[in-house]
């Protein structure tokens, strides 16, 4: 063999970066953080039901919920109440002619009050009756 065939390498003075070897360190991992906008979790969003209904007539309004028995038993107790009761009689010196008043108002006192019950009492039956 001759000398020529010999090819000597001298590593101190070689680039290092053509060498293949040595021990490969991964390199650390890169974690890529990406802002996200906040996420808010509501309803769905519904359309507004509209809702048609008649306006309530003016006799309702007035005379709220009642039937027709309660509103013929507030008449007849309103008409009670409005009969005038009988003028009381005047005194006189006469003791005959007072006493004789005082019985005639009596007795028209008695029917007054016989026809305010008698009224009231219609007026109930017939709110019984109705329903």
């Amino acid at each position: 063999m001759d000398e020529s065939d010999i090819i000597y390498v001298d590593s101190r003075n070689a680039d290092h970066r053509t060498q293949q070897g040595g021990t490969w360190r991964p390199s650390p991992p890169v974690r890529t953080m990406v802002a996200q906008p906040a996420r808010f979790y509501t309803q769905p969003q519904m359309a507004p039901q509209i809702i048609y209904a008649q306006p309530p007539s003016t006799a309702a309004n007035l005379l709220g919920r009642i039937s027709g028995g309660q509103i013929v038993d507030l008449v007849a107790q309103i008409f009670a109440a409005l009969m005038p009761l009988p003028g009381a009689p005047v005194a006189t010196a006469d003791a005959a002619t007072d006493v004789g008043n005082l019985i005639t108002y009596q007795t028209a006192l008695a029917q007054y009050a016989k026809r305010d019950e008698q009224v009231r009492t219609l007026g109930n039956l017939v709110t019984k009756l109705l329903g």
